[in-house]
C-alpha cells in the first residue's frame, strides 16, 4: 500500500531539517552528500508526483521548523518546479536540487539570525561570505562523486549578484543561473520577524524587470506558466469568507477548505474567479499543512503526454540509410512527422543552384534522389531530437554540433564517393547520448590538455566539457540508432584505437578533432604527430595546398563561442 502523501511530506521536511543539523557533526560530513542526492531525489518524485502538497511550501510557513529549513525546503521546491517546467530530465533535476539543499548546509544559524534581525558579528560574517567554499569542502569529505555540485556552488554568488545588481555581467551557465534564480526568489518569499517578505508573484515579477539575462527571463516565464495563476495553501476571499485554496480539478474546479468551523474542515469545489493572497503564511496544523493532500481531489491529475524524442527516436531507426525507398515507403513511414518533413524541405536548398526550398516530401526527394534522402531525413530527424532534448546547455551544445558538421562537410568536399550527411550522423548520435546520458557533466569548456595523451587522441566529448563517458554505453547507443552506418564504428574505435594502430577511417575523425582543436582551443598549438595526420589526411582527401583548406576554413566563420 502507498504511503499517504502527508507522511512523505513532513517525513521530507523532517530529513530536510536532519540533514541541516549534521554540519555540526563533522563525523556525519562523508553521509552529508549522499544524503543530499537521497533527498533530491524525493524532492523530485515528491513534486513530480504531487506538486500541489509541494508547491503549498511556498505558502505554508511552519513554525515547527527553524526559519533556515523553511528557506532551504522553500528554494529546493522552487529548484523542483524549475526543473520540472523546463522538461530536464532525473539526473538534472536531482543535481539542481541538492544544490539548493546544500547551499545553506553551513549558515543554519546566520539564516536564523537573519530572520530576527539580529546582527552579525565579524565571525558570522566570514562564515556568510565563505558559505559556499564551506559547503564545498564538506561535500568533497564524500569524494569526487561530489565535484559536480561543488563546480556549481563555485560560482553561485557572482551569478546571484548579477541577477540582481549587476546588468553588464554576462552569465554562460543556465543551471547555476536557474539554482541563483530559486535562491533568491526563496529569499524573497520565506516568512520572516520583520514581515518584510513578498508573495512569489510579486517576487517573480520584481526579478523580472530587474534581470537583463534572457536564460532567467525565459525561466521566469516558464515556472509562472508551469504554476498557474494561483498558489495551493494560498488564502482566498469566496462565500463573504477566507478560505484556503489547495488546487485546480480536471474540470477546472477550484478546491477550497474553511476553516471557520475549528472542529472540522469544510471543503468546496468552486468554477469562480478567485483573487488569493499568495503570500507566506505560518499554519502549525498539521491538518492544513499535511493531511488535506492525501484527498483524490488535490492529487495531481497528470495526462500522459507524447514523447516526442522517443517518437523521433523510432522513426530514426525506421529509417536506415543502406535501403532502397520509394516515395510511397518513406511518406508512410513520415506521416505522423509534420515538422520532419517541413525542416527537410528546408534541408535540401544546397541541392539546387537556386537555393530554394521544397514545396512538399516529393519535391525534396527529387531534389536529393532516392539514394541520398535516407542520410539526409536521418540528419535531420537527429537535428530535430538535438532540439527537443531539454538543457541548459542546450543551444550551446547545438551551435558546437553544428561547428564540428560544417568541418567535416569541409573535410569532405572534394570526395564524391562518400555523402557528408552519411559521415556525420553519427556525431549527431553522439551529441543526443552526451545531452542524455551526460547531461550533468555537460560545459563550455573544451577539455583538451595541454599535455596530450600519448596513447590516444583527445575524446569528441572533451569539445562539449565531458572529460570521460561510459564507452561500452557509447557503444551499445550509436550501434543502435545506427546500425547500417559504417562511419559509427569508425568513429567509436577512433576514440578508443591507439595512435599506432588508426586506420585511414579512423583518421578521418582524427582530423575532425585536430581542426576542431585547432578553431575552439586555438591557444593550444597542435603536436607534431597531429600535424603530420593533418597534412597526410587533407592530402588522401583531395585538399592538394592546406593552404587552400585553411581559407576555405576561415569562410566558415567558426570561432571558440562561449
Amino acid at each position: 500500500m502507498d504511503e499517504a502523501v502527508s507522511t512523505t511530506l513532513e517525513q521530507l521536511l523532517n530529513n530536510t531539517q536532519l540533514f541541516l543539523s549534521y554540519y555540526n557533526n563533522k563525523q556525519k560530513w562523508t553521509a552529508l552528500y549522499p544524503m543530499a542526492s537521497k533527498l533530491a531525489e524525493q524532492y523530485r518524485v515528491l513534486y513530480s508526483e504531487q506538486p500541489f502538497a509541494l508547491q503549498a511550501r511556498l505558502t505554508l510557513y511552519n513554525p515547527n521548523y527553524s526559519y533556515a529549513t523553511n528557506l532551504v525546503v522553500s528554494q529546493s521546491v522552487i529548484t523542483a518546479a524549475l526543473c520540472k517546467s523546463q522538461h530536464y530530465n532525473n539526473a538534472l533535476s536531482e543535481l539542481y536540487i541538492a544544490a539548493s539543499l546544500i547551499e545553506h548546509l553551513c549558515v543554519g544559524a546566520q539564516l536564523n539570525k537573519l530572520c530576527e534581525q539580529t546582527p552579525f558579528q565579524d565571525s558570522d560574517k566570514n562564515i556568510w561570505k565563505m558559505r559556499h567554499q564551506l559547503a564545498a569542502k564538506v561535500m568533497l569529505s564524500s569524494g569526487d562523486s561530489a565535484k559536480p555540485v561543488t563546480q556549481l556552488l563555485a560560482k553561485l554568488s557572482k551569478y546571484k549578484q548579477a541577477l540582481v545588481s549587476a546588468p553588464k555581467t554576462m552569465l554562460y551557465d543556465g543551471g547555476i543561473t536557474l539554482i541563483a534564480l530559486a535562491n533568491i526568489i526563496s529569499m524573497n518569499i520565506t516568512s520572516n520577524t520583520a514581515n518584510k517578505h513578498m508573495s512569489l508573484f510579486k517576487a517573480l515579477t520584481d526579478l523580472y524587470i530587474r534581470t537583463p539575462n534572457l536564460f532567467a527571463l525565459q525561466l521566469i516565464k516558464s515556472l509562472i506558466a508551469h504554476l498557474g495563476p494561483l498558489l495551493p495553501g494560498s488564502r482566498v476571499f469566496y462565500a463573504e469568507q477566507t478560505m484556503i485554496y489547495l488546487a485546480t480539478d480536471a474540470q477546472q474546479k477550484h478546491i477550497l477548505i474553511s476553516t471557520a468551523n475549528p472542529n472540522k474542515l469544510a471543503w468546496f469545489s468552486v468554477k469562480a474567479t478567485l483573487n488569493d493572497n499568495p503570500k507566506q503564511w505560518h499554519c502549525a496544523d498539521k491538518t492544513i499543512s499535511f493531511k488535506v493532500f492525501n484527498s483524490e481531489h488535490v492529487k495531481s491529475k497528470s495526462v500522459a503526454g507524447v514523447d516526442k524524442a522517443q517518437s523521433l527516436l523510432e522513426l530514426i531507426s525506421n529509417i536506415k540509410s543502406q535501403h532502397e525507398y520509394s516515395y510511397k515507403g518513406l511518406s508512410q513511414l513520415m506521416a505522423a512527422h509534420p515538422q520532419v518533413v517541413a525542416n527537410l524541405c528546408e534541408a535540401v536548398k544546397p541541392y539546387n543552384k537556386e537555393h530554394q526550398a521544397a514545396k512538399d516530401l516529393k519535391h525534396s526527394l527529387s531534389m536529393v534522389g532516392y539514394y541520398n534522402a535516407p542520410a539526409i531525413i536521418q540528419r535531420v530527424v537527429f537535428e530535430q531530437l538535438v532540439n527537443v532534448t531539454p538543457h541548459p546547455l542546450q543551444a550551446y551544445v547545438t551551435n558546437r554540433l553544428n561547428g564540428l558538421v560544417k568541418i567535416m562537410a569541409l573535410l569532405v568536399s572534394k570526395n564524391k564517393h562518400d555523402q557528408f550527411e552519411h559521415i556525420t550522423l553519427p556525431l549527431y548520435a553522439y551529441a543526443h547520448f552526451l545531452l542524455t546520458q551526460c547531461s550533468t557533466q555537460l560545459s563550455r569548456k573544451t577539455l583538451i590538455d595541454d599535455t596530450p595523451n600519448k596513447t590516444l587522441s583527445a575524446p569528441i566529448c572533451s569539445f562539449f566539457g565531458v572529460d570521460s563517458i561510459n564507452n561500452e554505453q557509447l557503444t551499445q547507443q550509436l550501434t543502435h540508432l545506427l546500425s547500417d552506418n559504417p562511419w559509427t564504428t569508425a568513429l567509436l574505435e577512433a576514440e578508443q584505437t591507439p595512435k599506432k594502430h588508426l586506420t585511414d577511417s579512423h583518421k578521418l575523425w582524427i582530423t575532425l578533432k585536430i581542426v576542431a582543436q585547432s578553431v575552439f582551443k586555438p591557444e593550444l598549438a597542435l603536436t607534431a604527430w597531429q600535424l603530420q595526420t593533418l597534412n597526410e589526411q587533407l592530402k588522401i582527401l583531395n585538399w592538394q595546398n592546406p593552404t587552400d583548406f585553411n581559407q576555405k576554413l576561415e569562410s566558415l566563420a567558426l570561432f571558440n563561442s562561449i
